[in-house]
């Protein structure tokens, strides 16, 4: 029996496969490994699995040598927007070699990116669905946004130049508001980002009634590196978070799966300092709308309470001249009556005219009398009714005026009060208050932030 060395069958194997494979053959596959050399060569390991059940049918390892990867590369990252990773599908033109001590292997010489930006969109698309059939896609989004979101917890690699603008940006603010930053650091780039950042999650969740939002910063890094951030399990746990999440990745151009299920997402980490920033500038045009408004409505008070008190006099005015009027045109009917009757009863009792005179003149004398003091006592009654009346108008007014003084919160403030506030909420009682408690007090000339310490 003839029997074969093992060179001899390796040596027979690579001339079938010379013979077979003399040209490069286009293939797909998934990449299960990749390892990048010093001297610039590119290893692969390839796989092809079923697609229902994801089991692997076939193995091989491809190398992208040095003078190939430095031209592909560039190309394919252009193109698909990401660099070569791992789980990522590809389709290859490959040299298929087979050495006599290394075994069978492929030589990469071109790449299709084309095939791979439609996987990439594929899965994309995938995930998008899977969130949405689960209802959670527009969880975050779907969350109150605070009114002065000052407490920020921040998910970034302290070394990326997109932190440093981020807390300076809030810092450095010209309108001097005061933002209480927290750093969670985080890998932002490679296979461990999207474990690296759920983690990050994960702690600031243990500490989230400390926060008001959450700030996701990736500047400075490249847009290939942006395939981390398709990543279902990050997309989920963003969605699902209960703080709102402001996504600053710092690219333009794509819009990853992290920035659709965001409560925001900005271009930039400046662009995200800024949209904080805005938020305490909107606040405080609201807080100066109600102080005008408080104002208007207290020269408002004052200016009808003054019409009310004239109008009251001018009222008073016209009944006491309407009073005398009455009265003085009563008393003159009275006077022409009486002489008509006089007259009347000289011309039918001649005879004791001079007697009736007398009485009549006597009585006449007599009611004339009456009836001055009568009008003497109502003008002194009506005087002095209207004195009291002014006088009563004039306190009122005063009460108002001192009442409006000393409600004045300016005033208060400049007698040396102050105004101490927890969550935009005055605190009138210090039980309320508990170590750790960041509270701001408000004084006649500028604000103060402080920390309880204890009680």
């Amino acid at each position: 029996m003839e029997a074969f060395t093992l060179y001899d069958l390796n040596n027979r194997i690579k001339q079938v496969l010379k013979r077979d494979f003399a040209e490069a053959v286009w293939i797909t596959a998934e990449i299960t490994e990749i390892q990048l050399n010093s001297s610039g060569h590119c290893y692969l390991q390839l796989a092809d699995k079923k697609e229902e059940d994801s089991n692997i049918v076939a193995t091989a390892r491809a190398t992208i040598w040095a003078f190939v990867f430095r031209t592909l590369r560039p190309y394919f990252e252009t193109v698909t927007g990401r660099s070569l990773s791992k789980g990522m599908k590809v389709l290859l033109n490959v040299e298929v070699v087979f050495h006599e001590v290394y075994g069978f292997s492929l030589n990469v010489k071109d790449i299709d990116p084309t095939y791979t930006v439609g996987d990439l969109e594929r899965k994309k698309q995938e995930i998008l669905l899977q969130l949405q059939e689960e209802g959670i896609m527009d969880m975050n989004r779907g969350l109150a946004f605070p009114a002065l979101p000052k407490n920020i917890a921040v998910i970034s690699s302290p070394t990326a130049a997109g932190w440093g603008d981020f807390r300076n940006q809030l810092e450095q603010n010209p309108y001097h508001y005061r933002f209480h930053i927290r750093l969670f650091p985080a890998v932002m780039q490679g296979e461990k980002t999207a474990e690296s950042v759920i983690a990050a999650l994960d702690r600031i969740y243990e500490y989230e009634s400390l926060f008001d939002v959450v700030v996701i910063i990736r500047g400075g890094g490249s847009q290939t590196d942006l395939g981390c951030f398709d990543s279902y399990e990050l997309a989920s746990n963003v969605a699902q978070f209960p703080l709102p999440v402001i996504a600053g990745i710092g690219h333009e151009r794509d819009e990853t799966i992290v920035d659709r299920v965001a409560y925001m997402r900005v271009k930039t980490p400046t662009a995200a300092a800024a949209f904080l920033i805005e938020a305490f500038q909107e606040q405080e045009k609201c807080l100066e709308d109600r102080k005008h408004r408080f104002r208007m409505g207290v020269r408002e008070l004052m200016h009808q309470e003054a019409v009310r008190q004239l109008t009251g006099m001018s009222g008073l005015k016209r009944s006491v001249q309407a009073l005398l009027a009455g009265e003085g045109t009563s008393l003159k009917i009275l006077s022409h009556r009486v002489e008509r009757a006089t007259q009347l009863y000289m011309g039918t009792r001649q005879s004791g005219f001079e007697k009736l005179k007398d009485r009549l003149e006597n009585r006449i004398v007599l009611l004339l009398e009456r009836q001055k003091d009568c009008l003497h006592r109502l003008k002194e009654g009506v005087g002095q009714k209207a004195g009291r009346m002014l006088e009563e108008r004039q306190r009122r007014l005063e009460m108002v005026m001192t009442m409006v003084k000393y409600v004045d919160p300016n005033r208060v403030l400049k007698q040396g009060y102050s105004i101490t506030r927890l969550n935009g909420k005055a605190v009138r009682d210090a039980a309320l208050l508990k170590p750790g408690d960041c509270i701001e007090t408000e004084m006649a000339q500028g604000k103060v932030s402080s920390k309880v310490m204890e009680k």
